[in-house]
């Protein structure tokens, strides 16, 4: 019986051990990059920007020719994190154009946000859509 605790106490502390990953804080401001098909993607995020106002700039680039204002409105993106989903249409959006990169604001997808962590994002433009995965930028 002894031996049958003593193998249970075990098991659970070495399936704890295994299972605590370190999560590294971010205390600067860091880029979380990826580039698909048709596009190139950062998420920048800024921990004060964050604090201060929950919200955090995308910029997505076009790499085929540059962008109008009329064309914001051709593109949507589900943006996902850890612990949750952004979904809309630049259009609808604050956004920053400067020839083929956009910049807009999205809100929390993250509770907290480590260095480790990865996001994804879907962009649909006309009829192409690519999906990035974006990992922190070194």
């Amino acid at each position: 019986m002894k031996l049958r605790m003593f193998f249970g106490i075990f098991l659970i502390l070495s399936l704890t051990a295994c299972s605590s990953t370190k999560q590294t804080d971010i205390t600067d401001e860091v880029i979380f990059y990826g580039e698909g098909e048709h596009w190139k993607v950062k998420y920048i995020y800024n921990p004060e920007l964050y604090d201060e106002k929950k919200v955090n700039w995308v910029e997505i680039e076009w790499k085929d020719l540059e962008l109008s204002h009329g064309d914001l409105h051709n593109i949507d993106i589900k943006f996902e994190g850890r612990d949750g989903l952004i979904t809309g249409n630049i259009g609808d959006m604050v956004t920053r154009i400067n020839g083929s990169v956009i910049s807009f604001l999205v809100g929390t997808v993250n509770n907290d946000t480590y260095k480790e962590d990865e996001y994804k994002i879907k962009i649909k433009f006309n009829d192409e859509q690519d999906v990035i995965r974006l990992q922190l930028l070194n």
